[in-house]
């Protein structure tokens, strides 16, 4: 096999350039006719301020820093998220499927759908998809025309572990470019937003995800002082069972002995009126731990101001159809040169592989 010269190829494409050219001319028509038919794309967004509680010590000094990696350095053993994990959040399997069974108004009809049967109503490929399938991506669709047809179905005793059909992992990877959470680490804001081909359900999506993610991110952080609350309420009320039972008993013991003074009542009396001041004691620091646990719950709550609320979008943001047709003008080029040069080194490299070994 010769050598590679880099002007020998320059030539070579030169030479071939109406066979480029011609190919180019193929993707321009399949860009121009898939620019005119791709749908518009409307976007909506919304854009949210989250509160984020101060820091002592450390964590003061630390908190810039902290917060732009996710990091809570309060020494109170709360549960935090900040908005630099919110996209992550936004990102993952169980959220995504939250979203897929979002209702969603149908115009139309007038009816409420989840967001997957609308996903099953469009096109959910790019039109860049479409030159990867028919290019890089031909060989693994031949491929799977001889494939069994069958999808395999998994059943796992593990519940921790998500499994996807195959209609579900397309439908999420179309929201993972379509719905994005972004925070802003210098104004300190979050934008959610949603493109979809109707502009309607792109609005009604992005204000879905913004009362799920808002939704989500309260419900960890109250999680720990939620969970003292529910264990207060269940002491306070136990003890508030045994104090009623203790004042019962001093009741009725002093309804059958108001008449009768000795020593052996007066002693028993002690006894229950002891008793029954320890169990108030309890309920009463019970009920004010309670009320505590309480006020605990309303301030690990975050607070989150609507900067801008979700509004329907009433112009299009997609697609570029200049763009989509210079993307496929552009891989014609691509693929014409590598034909040209496929045609020139194929042969040379059959010849090297069959040519007899020299000992």
């Amino acid at each position: 096999m010769s050598s590679i010269n880099l002007f020998e190829l320059l030539g070579l494409i030169w030479k071939k350039r109406r066979f480029v050219i011609k190919v180019m001319v193929v993707f321009l028509i399949f860009g121009a006719l898939i620019a005119v038919f791709s749908p518009k794309q409307f976007s909506s967004k919304t854009i949210i301020l989250p509160q984020i509680s101060g820091s002592q010590g450390l964590g003061k000094k630390l908190g810039g820093f902290a917060k732009l990696v996710g990091l809570n350095l309060d020494d109170n053993g709360k549960n935090e998220i900040f908005p630099t994990l919110y996209p992550i959040i936004a990102t993952s399997i169980p959220f995504q499927k939250e979203i897929l069974s979002a209702p969603i108004k149908d115009e139309k009809t007038g009816e409420m759908i989840p967001l997957t049967e609308y996903l099953n109503s469009i096109d959910l490929k790019e039109p860049t998809d479409y030159v990867k399938e028919y290019t890089v991506g031909l060989p693994g669709k031949v491929i799977g025309l001889f494939r069994s047809g069958e999808e395999k179905s998994y059943q796992l005793q593990d519940t921790t572990i998500v499994v996807l059909s195959r209609a579900e992992k397309e439908q999420i990877a179309y929201l993972e470019n379509h719905v994005k959470v972004a925070f802003n680490d210098l104004e300190g804001f979050v934008e959610v937003s949603a493109t979809l081909p109707d502009p309607s359900v792109s609005a009604q999506l992005t204000k879905h995800v913004q009362i799920l993610l808002q939704d989500y991110i309260i419900e960890f952080n109250i999680s720990k002082a939620q969970e003292e609350l529910e264990y207060l309420m269940e002491r306070h009320e136990e003890a508030r069972e045994i104090y009623e039972e203790k004042r019962n008993r001093l009741g009725q013991f002093r309804d059958r002995n108001k008449n009768y003074i000795s020593s052996i009542s007066e002693n028993r009396y002690e006894q229950l009126k002891t008793e029954n001041d320890l169990a108030f004691n309890v309920y009463s620091q019970l009920a004010n731990q309670l009320e505590s646990a309480k006020l605990q719950v309303k301030r690990d709550t975050p607070v989150f101001t609507i900067l801008k609320p979700v509004s329907i979008p009433l112009e299009p943001a997609g697609p570029s159809k200049i763009g989509i047709i210079i993307l496929y003008v552009f891989f014609g080029l691509i693929l014409g040169t590598f034909i040209v040069l496929a045609r020139k080194f194929i042969p040379e490299l059959k010849e090297l592989i069959t040519a007899p070994k020299t000992q």
